[in-house]
């Protein structure tokens, strides 16, 4: 400590501007370096629906997801998801530089990835291509997908993705099986009240459920509300 105190302040801010500049080119190399994987199966997979002759639907086998455009999803639903999740998607760069110092600090503060500051294209990249293990390594990655991501997919396409790979609870995949799981509608009926109710289980899908937690679900609902408007 009384070495480091002795050296002339100029040395001090060259070394840690070295450093600084050696993180930069580090970070530039590991965004050259990455590339948009393939979603993987887990996070496409769709039912398969039994139909009668007359084209009613009998059942279906498979993971409760039916993919969808974001066209066939009403405007107070996407509202109401960005309200949830991601306020600033349309303008930031993929990533949430704020969230993601609030969460390292956290997690620090933890001794482990407790927290994650994801945007809903970190999230996308997440349950896309990458696995759900809470180790710095794979946020690492995700970041840097991320970031790819927003200069290669446009906005309305990583919205589309996401809100076809999302789990919203009760066994529903996607927004389109969680409106009629919910509330019997399609996705492109949903008014901005049930809107609401689907972004808030976003979070913690049993957590807000509100069947199980009424009051803290209205809580999340209330919020998501105040977003939109």
């Amino acid at each position: 400590m009384n070495r480091l105190s002795n050296l002339p302040w100029k040395r001090i801010a060259t070394v840690l501007g070295g450093l600084f500049v050696l993180f930069l080119v580090l970070c530039g190399i590991a965004y050259a370096a990455t590339d948009v994987p393939t979603p993987n199966k887990i996070a496409t997979d769709q039912a398969t629906r039994v139909l009668y002759d007359d084209g009613k639907e009998l059942g279906r086998i498979g993971r409760n997801r039916v993919i969808i455009p974001l066209s066939e999803v009403s405007k107070p639903a996407q509202h109401a998801i960005l309200a949830a999740e991601n306020r600033d998607f349309y303008s930031e760069p993929g990533i949430s530089p704020k969230g993601i110092a609030r969460a390292l600090f956290s997690n620090v503060r933890a001794g482990g990835v407790s927290q994650g500051g994801s945007t809903i294209t970190q999230q996308y990249a997440k349950n896309a291509f990458l696995t759900q293990e809470r180790t710095y390594t794979r946020k690492v990655k995700e970041v840097f997908i991320a970031l790819k991501m927003s200069r290669t997919v446009s906005k309305d396409q990583i919205l589309e993705n996401y809100l076809n790979t999302i789990y919203f609870g009760r066994g529903a995949y996607g927004i389109e099986s969680a409106s009629g799981t919910y509330f019997g509608v399609k996705a492109a009926a949903l008014t901005p009240a049930q809107a609401a109710v689907l972004a808030s289980s976003i979070r913690s899908p049993a957590a807000y459920d509100p069947k199980r937690h009424p009051e803290r679900a209205k809580g999340r609902w209330d919020y998501v509300l105040d977003g939109m408007v």
